[in-house]
């Protein structure tokens, strides 16, 4: 039952794009976030990555794709990504920050650690971002 009162909390509280004052992350969630992969695409993760949560394997593409990160570290539940320190930093990937209290737990910790100073939680996937210019904040969003 937490579970679903988590996911029910989460859609009440969460914000559309239209309510995302930093650009950075606006545009992120435009132009990365909710796009769509093509049908190959989507058909390549899937046949690459049979467990886990898809939305996450195709979101950490999406990612790598859009600002050409490089993966340090990648599988089921968490994948570390970096990019150039002085423009992008690093990204942070977790697949299903919800799924019982012990991941909320580390989730919440995480969002919380100073190392990050952007987080972004989508339910079943969430970011945390280390981005050189950007102030700290967090994200619920639909």
């Amino acid at each position: 039952m937490h579970f679903v009162m988590n996911r029910l909390q989460y859609w009440i509280r969460a914000q559309t794009q239209y309510r995302v004052h930093s650009p950075f992350v606006f545009d992120m969630y435009r132009k990365v976030l909710f796009a769509q992969l093509s049908k190959d695409l989507s058909k390549k993760v899937a046949e690459e990555h049979t467990t886990g949560c898809r939305r996450y394997h195709e979101l950490v593409y999406k990612l790598t794709d859009h600002y050409h990160l490089r993966q340090v570290c990648y599988d089921d539940d968490e994948a570390v990504l970096e990019g150039d320190p002085l423009t992008f930093g690093s990204l942070k990937v977790v697949s299903r920050p919800h799924g019982n209290r012990q991941r909320e737990l580390r989730w919440e910790a995480q969002c919380g650690n100073t190392k990050y100073n952007v987080s972004i939680d989508l339910f079943d996937v969430g970011l945390l971002m280390n981005h050189p210019k950007l102030h700290k904040q967090h994200f619920l969003l639909k």
